[in-house]
């Protein structure tokens, strides 16, 4: 089991050792702390919620994050930028909250960035004035004479462009109408209008019918060429400033690390304040409650004993309290919490699924790459990404599961065959060797003949592909039957999972020799036949029994046919591993269609140089896209057989995950001198 084992404990220390208690709590890194704010206990009458206010604090860590993100953008390739992942002492990097200097850096960074923000948005509102007054830039009159006189009327307005000759037609058949043509766009046109007043109820009904507008101007006077004169001058003189603050933003980024570092100690105080909130206080006291792994005990007790005033004590979980999930796998099988996570933590009552599952997880996913180069790729990228992670002190799970997961493709691939897509018949010997042991299995495969395909073995495949899980949902019967019977139900679990065992031991040899292998696995004439369905029949009764021992009168014939109606479930469960078969196939057939078109392309294209240049684009793409959705594919499609299949038979995943006090900086490693600090099970940074 590698669910660890937990105790509740009570920490009381007195307030003048609250900021060293928590920052030793935070240290040690594997302290699930409980929110004692929420609790309601009688024994604590003296103690209220401790409450500091953290919004402050929130703001300038806000802030200081946008400095930081306007010195990057503003100064990527003009000065050196410090990649993140440095290795910063504690204490270096607590002190750098008392450095005034670099504090008020940070301000005038913070303000150079809401500077050039506010610029930014005034340019954009300068450019939008720009852009409308260039579409009236041919206006002959300045926008005060567009008015209403006493004899006479001026205005400028849009018309749809299709309507722009029915508006020319009636200027010319009204006397006193003029119409002049300022612009036009794709749809609209821009006109001028000037008519007298006595022709202004005629030409405003059929102008407004034509669909024109008058455009409003709001406050603008003058001519529009001395208005855009005006705007340039506005834009230079933004520009300007803009290129003074870009200079100004260059020189403050020359301190982007010890920003960044700043960033982290500021958010380290936050995350201690907030632990602080979770706390309960009295006017000299101060009380938390946590969980901790009892094998952290000792440890944590041995730290805080240097603090002076506090105490440690392991005290009872309330009535109906759960504890934490806290896991601590093997080195192989680590890399899978991530999938356990996805799902669930596991209770007190569930087995641990992360080993059972890693095994599993790593073949089906070289099933579905099924391709040995590909697998040769994946392993590569994903130790590239490993190192390079690992590097930063990051969280490398993910890569070294596509790490196993590679490892495995390249074992299935060398018995499939699969090497980049290239057809079986033109493998060296050397590559086809291992293939042959699986495709003599195959009745009527001819080695070397062409057209023999490595996927002449596709239905052998696919059958492996189902007796994979089927030994995999054995597996979790199993399982099952082992946490009952941890659980104390004793015969009443032995019945039930071994009617599923023999339901399935029966049913699966039974069906698969007679309706997938044409009699290949026994005589279907002979005893062994009515064995695995004697079994078959045996193991529904039992289910059939079990089923429906809780329910009284013809309640037990419903639940029991229901229970027995699971075998078909059960059918169902094993015929979605086929999914595997189809994922590895699907791949192969593109990897082979790549190559065939690149040796199309290095046929027939006339040029030599240019065919063999596209056939190495079409080599290197395809075969890299291939590549990135096989490996989507195998890892989503594989988890889902590992969270719908395989857990349904045994697992509940309803466990609270264990979250240590531990803080996680975005930009640098804190590198802690207490050697008793732990928190490398849940993945600290």
């Amino acid at each position: 089991m590698s669910l660890d084992s937990v105790s509740k404990i009570e920490v009381l220390c007195h307030s003048v050792r609250r900021a060293d208690l928590v920052a030793a709590l935070e240290s040690f890194g594997g302290v699930h702390l409980l929110n004692l704010a929420r609790v309601e206990d009688g024994n604590l009458e003296y103690f209220r919620p401790t409450h500091l206010d953290t919004a402050e604090l929130s703001r300038k860590i806000a802030n200081l994050e946008n400095a930081i993100g306007f010195l990057e953008e503003e100064a990527a390739g003009e000065t050196e930028i410090p990649a993140p992942g440095e290795e910063v002492e504690e204490s270096e990097l607590l002190a750098l909250l008392d450095d005034s200097e670099l504090v008020a850096e940070a301000k005038r960074a913070w303000m150079t960035a809401v500077r050039m923000a506010r610029l930014e948005g005034i340019e954009k509102e300068l450019l939008q004035e720009k852009a409308f007054l260039s579409d009236w830039r041919g206006m002959p009159v300045s926008i005060d004479e567009l008015r209403r006189g006493d004899a006479y009327l001026i205005c400028a307005g849009v018309i749809p462009a299709e309507f722009l000759e029915t508006a020319r037609r009636i200027a010319d058949e009204v006397p006193l109408f003029h119409l002049e043509e300022l612009g036009r766009g794709k749809r609209t046109a821009r006109i001028l209008v000037a008519m007298h007043v006595e022709v202004e109820e005629k030409v405003f009904p059929e102008l407004t019918a034509a669909g024109f507008s008058i455009q409003d101007f709001g406050a603008r006077k003058g001519r529009i060429a001395d208005l855009l004169a005006e705007q340039e001058e506005k834009l230079r003189q933004i520009a300007a400033r803009r290129r003074a603050l870009h200079e100004r933003a260059v020189l403050l980024a020359k301190r982007l690390g010890d920003f960044r570092k700043l960033r982290d100690a500021a958010s380290l105080l936050l995350e201690r304040i907030k632990a602080t909130n979770a706390s309960l206080s009295s006017g000299s006291a101060l009380l938390f409650r946590a969980w901790i792994r009892t094998r952290d005990l000792d440890s944590l007790e041995r730290m805080l004993s240097g603090l002076g005033e506090v105490d440690v004590e392991v005290i009872e979980p309330d009535e109906g309290e759960v504890p934490p999930s806290p896991l601590t796998e093997k080195p192989v099988a680590e890399p899978y919490m991530i999938l356990t996570d996805m799902y669930g933590r596991p209770t007190r009552k569930d087995p641990d699924p992360t080993p059972l599952m890693a095994p599993f997880y790593a073949l089906f996913f070289g099933i579905c790459i099924g391709d040995a180069g590909y697998g040769l790729a994946i392993a590569l990228g994903s130790a590239l990404g490993w190192f390079m992670v690992a590097r930063r002190h990051g969280d490398t799970k993910l890569f070294r599961l596509l790490f196993q997961g590679g490892i495995a493709s390249i074992i299935v691939g060398v018995f499939l065959g699969g090497w980049f897509g290239i057809e079986y018949h033109r493998l060296p010997r050397l590559l086809q060797a291992p293939a042959d042991l699986l495709n003599g299995l195959v009745p009527g495969f001819r080695p070397g003949e062409p057209g023999q395909e490595s996927f002449s073995v596709s239905k052998q495949f696919l059958y492996l592909t189902l007796a994979l899980g089927l030994v995999q949902l054995s597996t979790g019967i199993v399982v099952n039957l082992v946490k009952r019977l941890r659980a104390g139900e004793g015969p009443a679990a032995v019945v039930d999972q071994s009617g599923w065992l023999l339901a399935t031991a029966g049913l699966f040899p039974w069906l698969f020799n007679r309706y997938l292998l044409d009699g290949t696995l026994y005589d279907v004439n002979g005893p062994m036949d009515k064995v695995f369905m004697n079994m078959l029949t045996v193991g529904a009764v039992l289910i059939f029994i079990m089923g429906g021992r809780k329910a009284r009168g013809f309640g037990k014939i419903g639940l029991g046919a229901y229970a027995t109606y699971g075998i078909v479930n059960l059918l169902g469960d094993v015929l979605s591993y086929s999914r595997l078969f189809a994922l590895a196939l699907s791949s192969a057939i593109i990897a082979q269609v790549i190559n065939r078109i690149a040796g199309m392309l290095m046929n027939q294209v006339g040029i030599p140089v240019l065919g063999f240049v596209l056939a190495m684009l079409v080599v290197v793409g395809g075969h890299a896209f291939n590549v990135a959705m096989a490996a989507l594919s195998g890892f989503i499609h594989t988890a889902r057989l590992q969270f719908v299949e395989f857990f349904g038979k045994f697992y509940d995943g309803t466990g609270i995950p264990f979250k240590p006090l531990v803080f996680k900086p975005k930009y640098v490693y804190i590198s802690r001198k207490d050697p008793t600090a732990l928190g490398k099970s849940e993945g600290r940074r």
